[in-house]
């Protein structure tokens, strides 16, 4: 029964497969633990200029909003930004 048990070959596909696995969740973490710092001064950059954006919620002052973006945008274009004036 022991040595029927030892070349049976039935459970190694299950170990290569353990194994495998194994090495693609440490690569994923690896990958992980790589760009996490690039990935978070990303995310901070796309909140820090999103806060900067004023939603309106209603067309009442549809006007002043479009003249005030105007009046910004022609601002820009004379100083040669591409950053937000706020």
């Amino acid at each position: 029964m022991l040595t029927q048990f030892l070349r049976d070959e039935n459970g190694s596909a299950t170990v290569e497969w353990a194994v495998m696995t194994a090495a693609s969740v440490a690569m994923g973490l690896a990958v992980m633990s790589y760009v996490r710092d690039g990935i978070e001064d990303l995310s901070n950059d796309i909140r820090s200029s999103l806060s900067n954006i004023s939603i309106k919620t209603s067309f009442e002052d549809w006007d002043a909003f479009r003249a005030n973006a105007a009046a910004e945008a022609e601002a820009q274009a004379q100083t040669g930004s591409d950053a937000p004036i706020n």
